[in-house]
């Protein structure tokens, strides 16, 4: 009897003190478990992605866990619970090491690695800022915005902070402006970091072409490189707008106008996204397919999910059976 409590007594003196077989510390115990649920997402469970060509002829089987669009020639893909990149033809070039990846953009792709943090690597793969950044966006004129605690700079190709971490957000450089906020208002720095445009938007997007989007005093504009807001009505709006037309929901379903405000494409679909090379996702009956300009139905909603056209190609999804 005597022997069976000291058995006892030992089982639960190692059971509370949280020991390993294998001999690793908590921490490390701790970082294994956290690493693979990042790998293990039960949202990925019995669906495969692959990509489509224009007229919906597949053109990558679907394999990958997860997978977004071109960009660069490039796509992110998940394979394993690790994220990398193929190309065109399907080749991964770069192999899944990452636990989280974003498109190319300038020949520069924000990745996220074991140690949680982001940094950004080049078209090889080589790790050309180290990951040691809370969050980052996307690359613009030769800079990455990234986030340091709570606050966001830039970094330049050799993972200098050019811009030190100064703002509550900020936004990709264009034109040589990038929109940075400072107490809830929006203004713009230049590539030295110098405060080009006094904060006083709501909101601002990246210059195109010269012109922010912007919204002041609740109204919708453009402002120049300077600035200068010029009133626009909401119809002028290029994020809304893509080749021309633009998705509007009506009484539950969605349907497309025209810049003049136009209906073109009656309100018939469940969900509708912008167009990309002259097709648009849409949604009939929990199935997504793809429309053109004209509204007629060119690839069958036969998928679970799906992203745009971009390279000549889209990201879609089935569902699988588990093995």
């Amino acid at each position: 009897m005597q022997l069976i409590l000291t058995i006892l007594l030992l089982w639960l003196a190692l059971t509370l003190s949280g020991c390993s077989t294998g001999g690793g510390n908590s921490d490390s115990t701790a970082d294994s478990a956290q690493q693979e649920a990042a790998q293990v997402d039960p949202a990925d469970i019995g669906k495969r992605w692959g990509y489509i060509d224009w007229k919906g002829a597949v053109l990558i089987e679907p394999k990958y866990e997860r997978a977004l669009s071109y960009s660069d020639g490039f796509a992110a893909v998940k394979q394993g619970g690790k994220w990398g990149f193929i190309d065109k033809s399907g080749e991964l070039v770069i192999k899944p090491q990452f636990l989280e990846a974003r498109p190319f953009k300038n020949e520069v792709a924000p990745v996220r690695a074991d140690n949680w943090k982001w940094g950004f690597i080049d078209a090889t793969g080589t790790q050309i800022v180290k990951a040691e950044f809370d969050d980052v966006k996307s690359w613009g004129d030769g800079l990455g915005p990234v986030k340091q605690g709570d606050k966001w700079g830039f970094v330049d190709k050799t993972g200098n902070l050019v811009v030190k971490p100064t703002y509550d957000d900020a936004k990709p450089f264009g034109d040589g402006l990038a929109p940075v906020l400072v107490k809830d208002k929006w203004g713009f720095v230049d590539t030295s970091g110098t405060l080009k445009v006094e904060p006083a938007f709501e909101t601002a997007e990246s210059y195109t072409d010269g012109v922010s989007e912007v919204r002041q005093n609740g109204q919708f504009g453009f402002a120049d490189s300077n600035g200068n807001f010029q009133l626009r009505p909401e119809l002028a709006s290029r994020s809304a707008y893509s080749e021309g037309l633009a998705p509007v929901k009506k009484e539950g379903l969605w349907g497309y106008v025209d810049r003049k405000g136009d209906v073109v494409i009656k309100y018939k679909f469940d969900e509708a996204e912008k167009f990309s090379e002259g097709r648009a996702l849409v949604k009939i009956n929990s199935k997504f397919g793809y429309i053109n300009k004209n509204g007629k139905l060119v690839i069958k909603p036969k998928y679970n999910e799906g992203l745009a056209f971009s390279d000549g190609r889209a990201a879609v999804c089935v569902r699988v059976e588990e093995e």
